[in-house]
């Protein structure tokens, strides 16, 4: 797939202001996950595979109140509000580079492959 055509699945969710349910991050960084419903509560999934970098960076002033682990799913602060796909050569490995807004979160994530999942309602 190309930039374009990743990019244009991840638009057709629509997934401005949809509440992130949760991200996780497997195998050692290997595998990152990003969980969200859309405004049908459809279950999207991003799932970066092959993992070489994962950025995680929270901002600092913000003030979480609670733990997220202690949160109920409507008190959760993270919304998405832009995803964005590029792509980079490093040696012989052909890298994506999904730079993720979810304010106060901010994700960038290189992999090998990118899937994107809708399980339906």
């Amino acid at each position: 797939m190309t930039i374009s055509e990743i990019q244009r699945i991840i638009d057709e969710y629509d997934y401005f202001d949809s509440r992130v349910k949760a991200v996780e991050c497997n195998y050692f960084a290997d595998e990152v996950h990003v969980i969200y419903d859309d405004e049908d509560d459809n279950i999207i999934c991003y799932n970066f595979i092959g993992c070489y970098k994962s950025i995680f960076d929270h901002v600092k002033e913000y003030n979480k109140g609670m733990p997220v682990k202690n949160m109920t799913p409507p008190q959760i602060p993270y919304f998405l509000q832009d995803v964005r796909i590029d792509e980079t050569i490093e040696g012989d490995n052909h890298l994506w580079i999904c730079k993720i807004n979810m304010f106060p979160l901010h994700l960038e994530i290189w992999c090998k492959d990118i899937k994107i999942e809708k399980k339906c309602k």
